[in-house]
C-alpha cells in the first residue's frame, strides 16, 4: 500500500479480497473515515492506532490477533472483525459510539463483559464464536438486531430486557427452554431458533408428489409483490387462483409446464445432499437449462391434500430462499431471513399455526429468485406431528387398448381418474381430427360406481363432421365420493388414416362431494396411427408370413372377442377360413415395413400333419372362390418345404457343448426313430427313443432331439469325443460331437 501513503486528505478506502498484509502505509492518512479492508493477509491493526477520525472498520478472514490499537478509535461507529484470530475483546469498552459490531466467526470468544458498556449498539453478531455466557448483553437495550446462532448458549434469560429487538437469530444452540422470550417475541420480526432442543419437533417431510412450475423471471423492483404465475399466464392464472383451486399436471404457464415432482426427504447426516433438494428435482424434469449462467427463477411448488376433519396444527419448514406460503387461497407465512451459507441443510428452521378445514386444503409454496449458479436449492416442508391428511394430486389417465394404432383399424380409449379424492363427478367435451379418427361408441366406466354407486350418465353427441364429443357427464346420485383410480370413460374410435394427432379434453370439470372443484390434467394426448396393415398381418410387423399362420394356428377353434388380431374374417371364430385369408394374402406388407426375415425355425415350428389337416378342411370348405384356391396352394407348398426329399441326420448344436445339446434331423416318410450315443471306444452311453414320428423337419429346439449330457443312469458323462447314430426305418447315419467342461 506504499503508494497511497501520501494521500492525506483520502477519506474513504476499500481493497478487499487482496494480498495486502500490511498497514503501515496507511498511518499518517488522518483524515480516513471508512476503511474497508476485508479478506486480506493482514495481522497486525497497529498502524491504525492515530486514525482518530475513522468511523467504520471492516476486515474479514484475516490474521489479527490484538485488537488493542482499537481502544483510541473513539469515534467508530461501525466494527466488523468477521473471522479474526483474537479473543480478547477488552480494546472494544470504550468505543460508546459503536452502533454496529460483528464479531462473526472469532472462535473461543468467552468473555463478553467488555460490551457491557456499549448501550449504543443497535446491531451486535456474535454468531459462531462459541460463547455461551450471555449475561453482558442484557443492559444493551437498544439492539435492534442480535446475531447469536451457531454458539453454546443454553440461559437466554439475559435478553428479556431487549424490548427493541426485532431481528434475533438463535438457531444452532443448546437452548431447551425459550419461555424467558416471552414477553418480546410479539415484537420481533425475524426470529431463528431452529437446531435447539426446545425447538418443537415437526412431523415428516412431505415428500410428495408436488406439482412444481419453474418460471424465468426478470427481477422485478419489488420481485415480493409481483404475481408472477399472473405476469407469466397474461393473469390467466394467479397465485391465489392456484392457492384456492390447485393446478395439474401439464398445464402450461408462459413457456413452462406444471410437472409432478418428488422431493427427497431431509437428511441429518448429509450436508450436500441436502441443500441441493429441490434443485436435484428440478434438473431431473429438464426444468432448469444447465448452461444459462445467472438467470433468475421463481419456483412453485402445489399440493393438494384432504383433512378428515378441521385440525389447527402447525406447518413446518426449511427453504434455502425466500418464501411465501399459501393455503386455501390464504397467504399464511412469509420469510426473507437471509441464512448463512451452512445452514441451507438445517431441515426445517420455522414453523406457523394454521388450520386445515375438513376435506380438500390447497397448498401452495413460493420459493423467490433462485439463480441457476447457485447450489442452495432446497425445501423441506411438513406438519406437527399427528397431523391426519390425505395427499391427492389427481391426473387424467390415457389408455389406448392396443400399443400400436394403424389405419383401418378399430381401438378404445379409456380415461381414467387417478389418485383422486373424494370424487362425486365429471364433465368433459372430446375434440379430435376427423381427418384421422372416426368415433365410433361411448360407454362409461365404473370408477364411479365402486361400491354399489348408483350414476346419472350423459354419453353425449358425437359429430364426426367436425370431430366433437360433447356433452359428456356423470354424476354420483349418492352421498360421499369415490377415491383411487378408475376407469372414467371409454370411447372406441376408429382410425381412418395415418399420421399423429392429438386427442383433448374441453370444458373440463372434476367436482368432490361437498361441490369444491378438483384440478386434474393433463387434458390432452397425442397419438400416432402408423400406416394400414396388409389382410393377415396378425402380429401387426407390417409383413404378412408364415408367423401370422402360426399364431392363428394357435387358437384354431376357440371363439375370440370382436376385433381380435386372429379372427382376420372377423366372425367371432378362429378357422381355417382365416387360415385361408392370411396364405392368400402371404408375402403382402405396407411400404413402410421392414422386411421380414423368415428363418428355418420360424417354418419349422409348424407341424406337417397339421398342416395336411389344414388342406383337408380347406378342400372341404372350398366354394370355388379365388381366395380359396390361392390358399390351398399355399399351403400345399408350405407342405412340400415342411417334408423333406431325403433323410437325413444333422450335425448337433451347440457343438463344443457343455452340458446339453440338440441334435436336428429330417424324415422324408414316417419312421420309428432311435438315437443312439456312443463313447470314443464304441461304449453305448445313451439311447434316446424318439418314437413313430411324422414326416418332417425336426431342426428347432422344440422338434430336435435333445441330450442333457448323461448316461442311461443319470451320471453326467466325461469331457471328450463321442459319436451319434440316428435310426430312423432302414435309415442309419452317425456324426461325431465334443463334450467340453
Amino acid at each position: 500500500l506504499s503508494p497511497l501513503k501520501g494521500l492525506t486528505k483520502l477519506r474513504e478506502l476499500f481493497f478487499s479480497d487482496t494480498q495486502v498484509a500490511d498497514l503501515s502505509p496507511l498511518s499518517g492518512l488522518h483524515a480516513l473515515e471508512v476503511l474497508n479492508a476485508s479478506a486480506t493477509r493482514i495481522r497486525s491493526l497497529a498502524p491504525l492506532a492515530g486514525l482518530k477520525n475513522l468511523q467504520r472498520l471492516d476486515t474479514v478472514h484475516s490474521d489479527i490477533t490484538d485488537l488493542s490499537p482499537l481502544s483510541g478509535l473513539t469515534n467508530l461507529t461501525r466494527l466488523r472483525l468477521y473471522d479474526v484470530k483474537a479473543t480478547d475483546i477488552t480494546p472494544l469498552k470504550g468505543l460508546a459510539k459503536l452502533k454496529w459490531l460483528g464479531l462473526t466467526h472469532t472462535d473461543n470468544l468467552s468473555d463478553l463483559s467488555p460490551l457491557s458498556g456499549l448501550t449504543g449498539l443497535e446491531h451486535l453478531a456474535l454468531s459462531d464464536t462459541e460463547i455461551s455466557d450471555i449475561s453482558a448483553l442484557s443492559g444493551l437495550v437498544g439492539l435492534k438486531t442480535l446475531i447469536l446462532n451457531q454458539n453454546r448458549i443454553a440461559d437466554v434469560s439475559p435478553l428479556a430486557s431487549l424490548r427493541n429487538l426485532n431481528n434475533l437469530q438463535l438457531h444452532n444452540n443448546n437452548i431447551s427452554d425459550f419461555s424467558p422470550l416471552d414477553g418480546i417475541r410479539q415484537n420481533i420480526e425475524v426470529f431463528t431458533w431452529f437446531n435447539n432442543p426446545g425447538f418443537p419437533q415437526g412431523g415428516p417431510n412431505i415428500e410428495g408428489p408436488w406439482l412444481w412450475l419453474t418460471l424465468p423471471i426478470e427481477t422485478d423492483k419489488d420481485g415480493t409483490l409481483t404475481d408472477y404465475l399472473a405476469k407469466a399466464s397474461k393473469n390467466k392464472s394467479t397465485e391465489q387462483r392456484i392457492a384456492t383451486l390447485g393446478s395439474s399436471e401439464g398445464t402450461v404457464i408462459g413457456n413452462s409446464v406444471w410437472t409432478v415432482g418428488i422431493l427427497e426427504p431431509y437428511e441429518p447426516n448429509n450436508f450436500r445432499d441436502n441443500r441441493m433438494n429441490l434443485r436435484r428435482l428440478l434438473d431431473s424434469q429438464g426444468a432448469i437449462e444447465p448452461n444459462i449462467h445467472g438467470q433468475r427463477f421463481v419456483v412453485y411448488g402445489s399440493m393438494t391434500l384432504y383433512s378428515p376433519r378441521t385440525q389447527e396444527t402447525k406447518i413446518f419448514i426449511g427453504a434455502s430462499n425466500d418464501q411465501k406460503v399459501y393455503l386455501n387461497g390464504t397467504l399464511v407465512h412469509e420469510d426473507y431471513t437471509d441464512y448463512a451459507f451452512g445452514e441451507h441443510n438445517a431441515g426445517y428452521r420455522t414453523f406457523f399455526p394454521i388450520t386445515l378445514q375438513k376435506g380438500k386444503n390447497v397448498l401452495l409454496v413460493r420459493l423467490d429468485e433462485l439463480e441457476t449458479r447457485e447450489e442452495l436449492w432446497s425445501l423441506f416442508f411438513g406438519f406437527e406431528p399427528a397431523t391426519e391428511y390425505t395427499i391427492s394430486n389427481p391426473s387424467i389417465g390415457y389408455t389406448f387398448s392396443t400399443p400400436k394404432i394403424h389405419a383401418g383399424d378399430t381401438f378404445t380409449l379409456d380415461l381414467s381418474a387417478e389418485d383422486i379424492y373424494d370424487f362425486s363427478g365429471w364433465q368433459f367435451d372430446i375434440a379430435f381430427d376427423p381427418a384421422v379418427l372416426e368415433a365410433i361408441e361411448v360407454n362409461e366406466g365404473d370408477f364411479l360406481k365402486t361400491g354399489g354407486g348408483t350414476t346419472f350418465f350423459q354419453k353425449g353427441k358425437i359429430d364426426n363432421r367436425s370431430g366433437k364429443i360433447t356433452g359428456l357427464s356423470s354424476a354420483l346420485l349418492s352421498e360421499g365420493g369415490v377415491t383411487g383410480t378408475g376407469t372414467l370413460l371409454s370411447v372406441n374410435f376408429s382410425a381412418k388414416a395415418g399420421g399423429e394427432t392429438q386427442l383433448k379434453l374441453q370444458n373440463v370439470q372434476f367436482g368432490a362431494s361437498i361441490g369444491d372443484l378438483i384440478s386434474a390434467g393433463p387434458h390432452e394426448v397425442t397419438l400416432v396411427v402408423e400406416g394400414q396393415l396388409a389382410t393377415g398381418d396378425v402380429n401387426r410387423d407390417g409383413q404378412v408370413s408364415i408367423l401370422d399362420i402360426i399364431l392363428i394356428a394357435q387358437q384354431l377353434g376357440k371363439t375370440v372377442p370382436p376385433h381380435s388380431s386372429v379372427d382376420v374374417n372377423g366372425d367371432g371364430t378362429v378357422s381355417i377360413l382365416d387360415i385361408i385369408l392370411v396364405a392368400q394374402h402371404l408375402g403382402e406388407s405396407i411400404a413402410a415395413a421392414a422386411p421380414s426375415i423368415l428363418t428355418m425355425d420360424d417354418i419349422h415350428r409348424l407341424d406337417p400333419a397339421m398342416v395336411q389337416t389344414w388342406i383337408a378342411q380347406a378342400q372341404i370348405e372350398n366354394d370355388g372362390s379365388a381366395a380359396f384356391r390361392e390358399g390351398i396352394a399355399y399351403l400345399q407348398s408350405l407342405l412340400a418345404l415342411l417334408i423333406p426329399e431325403e433323410m437325413a441326420l444333422l450335425a448337433n448344436y451347440p457343438n463344443p457343448f457343455n452340458p446339453e445339446t440338440w441334435i436336428p434331423y429330417q424324415l422324408s416318410e414316417p419312421a420309428e426313430v432311435t438315437l443312439r450315443i456312443y463313447s470314443v471306444n464304441g461304449v453305448l452311453v445313451r439311447t434316446l427313443v424318439l418314437g413313430h414320428l411324422p414326416a418332417g423337419i425336426y431342426q428347432s429346439q422344440s422338434r430336435a432331439a435333445y441330450w442333457d449330457g448323461r448316461n442311461d443312469v443319470g451320471e453326467s458323462v466325461a469331457s471328450g469325443v463321442y459319436f451319434y447314430t440316428l435310426t430312423a426305418g432302414d435309415f442309419t447315419a452317425t456324426r461325431k460331437m465334443l463334450i467340453r467342461k
